[in-house]
């Protein structure tokens, strides 16, 4: 058994393919593309990215997450602070206040 073994790992590499080497050349045709032009429009669209608005918070809502957040979560380091539903009502509270 344990010489079948090693002749399969032995005779693994007469099985190889010839695959073609990732590092080949590549030809002067190739090099020698013209790639095609973007044009003023596009090019100023690609960096025109703009952060979103700031959205006007409510500050009632806001102070409802908060309490809704304390109330979830309790004193820090306690059991209630480690709990699914702390991490919702802060994620809840970063969604309305920011």
């Amino acid at each position: 058994m344990r010489v079948a073994a090693l002749l399969a790992i032995v005779s693994l590499p007469a099985f190889a393919q010839d695959l073609p080497d990732p590092g080949r050349r590549v030809p002067e045709n190739e090099l020698k593309l013209d790639l095609p032009k973007r044009d003023a429009t596009e090019e100023a669209r690609s960096h025109a990215v703009k952060p979103p608005p700031q959205r006007a918070t409510d500050p009632r809502t806001c102070e409802s997450a908060r309490v809704n957040r304390e109330l979830a979560c309790g004193a820090p380091y306690s059991y209630k602070s480690r709990s699914q539903i702390c991490t919702e009502a802060h994620a809840i509270y970063r969604g309305i206040c920011g």
